[in-house]
Formats: structure tokens, sequence, C-alpha cells
């Protein structure tokens, strides 16, 4: 280990090289080993022109998104063909990755509605009091706040399941002071094959993440202020840089 190297981190998910940059400049080397594999679905619903004349006939539908992959899966149904299929409807979504990856890819759409979390997005698009009726792409892991806040809300939801977390478990034999965790499935996925010493301190993305946790160690849980990769890094840093505040 590097003589400026004073704490080591697993990151459960891939991380931008600028962070993993970051971190080595306040004497914290990040490894990356991914617990989960995004695999794109094929949904017979929205291949070919009929069905997306059928599915998006209405643009004062919301399309509604609660994580990146959910957002580069349907970005991938606007190129199936030839042609490429212009859709003008408003867009609800999750805060930081998911939003900052919708502004990306579809930078016509105006977002409409916004928040860190599914329930707390469930409310704001309930407040905003136009939104009758919802196109929701998702994963086949998907939490239930979100469509069922809607629901009980009088507001249609029309789900499409574009994509599946794969588990990829890998046996850990390093030694670590800090894992980075950015979902309950990589936490599933971690803690199928792997322990953890009592010192690790784990680092979830919210608060979703940080009750999985809470299930499977009884370890220390730091949880990052935002829902952003970079405030998970930044957490962890400012724990590292004044632990004897955490003791």
């Amino acid at each position: 280990m590097p003589d400026n190297v004073k704490y080591r981190i697993l990151c459960t998910r891939p991380l931008t090289d600028s962070l993993i940059a970051a971190a080595g400049d306040n004497g914290i080397a990040i490894d990356v080993l991914d617990f989960i594999q995004i695999k794109p679905l094929v949904n017979k619903d929205l291949l070919g022109e009929e069905n997306m004349i059928k599915v998006f006939g209405k643009p004062a539908t919301a399309l509604v998104f609660t994580s990146a992959h959910a957002v580069k899966a349907f970005a991938d149904y606007l190129h199936q063909s030839a042609d490429y299929y212009i859709i003008p409807h408003p867009i609800c979504c999750i805060d930081g990755n998911t939003k900052k990856t919708v502004q990306q890819l579809l930078p016509d759409n105006p977002i409409v509605a916004e928040a860190s979390y599914g329930k707390d997005l469930a409310a704001a698009i309930i407040a905003l009091g136009n939104i009758s009726e919802v196109i929701f792409f998702c994963g086949n892991q998907r939490r239930d706040d979100l469509p069922e806040g809607l629901r009980k809300a009088g507001i249609t939801v029309h789900e499409f399941v574009i994509y599946e977390n794969v588990s990829t478990p890998a046996v850990i034999t390093d030694d670590y002071d800090g894992i980075l965790f950015f979902s309950p499935s990589a936490v599933k996925s971690f803690f199928s094959v792997n322990k953890l010493p009592s010192k690790t301190v784990c680092f979830a993305i919210g608060t979703t993440t940080a009750s999985i946790l809470e299930d499977y160690t009884n370890n220390k849980i730091i949880m990052s202020p935002l829902t952003r990769e970079e405030s998970m890094v930044q957490t962890a840093i400012f724990y590292f840089n004044n632990i004897n505040c955490y003791e």
C-alpha cells in the first residue's frame, strides 16, 4: 500500500476516475468491484411503431424514472429502428444520478417533479395536481412506494419492466476500512457470500439502502446526505478525515 494511503475502501459498483482520484488525494484508496449487473429486458409492448404510438399517444402523460438504469434502457427503445422516436412527455424522476442521466439522454423533456426517494417523488407528482396518468419505467426489483402511493391518490400507473438486476457476488479476501453501497440489491449480493470485520464502516447512499444494511450487519452505517455518487465519496472522505468525531 502506498505511503500516502491511510484507508482502503471497496466500492460495490463502478465509480468515475475523478472520484477515485479525489479519494486518493485524501489518503483513501478505492477498489471497485461490481456486485450487480444490469441486464436490459425486451418488452414486447414497447416494440414497433404501432406499440410506441399506443403507449405514448398522450403527450401529457408523465414518464416516471426511479433509476438511471431505467433511463438508459428507455433511451435504447427510442433508437430501436432507423427512425428516432421523439417523445415530448414531461418527466418525473429521482434526483441525483437519475436526474443527471435524464438531462443527458432526454434533454428536451421537461422535468416537472423530482425527489430523493420513491415515496417523496409520488408525493411531488400528486402535489402537481394536474397529472392523472403516468408511465413508470423500472427494473424487476423496484419498490412499491411510488406506484402504490400514486394509485392510492387515483393516478393511473402503466408499468413497464425494462431491465433486471442480476447479482454478481464475489468473496472478498482483503480487509477494508469501508464499503460503499449504492442499492439494496448490492447489499444483498455482497452479504450473500461475505461477512465484515467489526471495524469496517458501511456507507449507504440513502435511507432505503441503510435500512437494508441494518438487516445484514451490526457494523457502523454512515448515510450520504444526498443520493449522488459524489456525495457518497465526499461522505467517506469526511468520515475518515474526522474519524475521531464519530467515536
